[in-house]
């Protein structure tokens, strides 16, 4: 937060809107209306896992075009699995918006990455 250079107090985020340009090994968490926190890691070999309050609920294969439409997509491995992708829009510090299906607007926290072995053990 900086405070506001016309002096009368107010603050505003500091905005960096300069996005990742490669999501490998990246991690980031929304937290739902219900409460419940969701962790998604994105590993190098192009999978990914979901995590529900630190238990695995979802995994998959993601992909990111950084040079065409710049869009993340994710295809879970359960049968039937449908890809679904979001735009990442922009940063400010470690919060990313992000724009996916039915123009649904999200806000997600980067967060630690950690290898799979370790993210069975998040404490966030």
């Amino acid at each position: 937060m900086v405070e506001d250079p016309q002096g009368n107090g107010a603050t505003a985020a500091t905005e960096d809107t300069s996005l990742p340009g490669d999501f490998t090994e990246t991690a980031w968490r929304i937290t739902s209306e219900d409460g419940a926190r969701y962790t998604t890691y994105l590993d190098r070999d192009g999978s990914y896992r979901d995590l529900r309050n630190g238990d695995l609920w979802q995994e998959g294969q993601w992909t990111f075009n950084a040079t065409g439409d710049e869009r993340l997509c994710f295809t879970p491995d359960e049968e039937n699995g449908v890809e679904r992708c979001w735009k990442p829009e922009s940063m400010t510090d470690d919060m990313m918006d992000a724009t996916g299906p039915q123009d649904r607007r999200i806000e997600l926290q980067r967060v630690d990455y950690r290898l799979p072995d370790e993210s069975s053990t998040e404490d966030e």
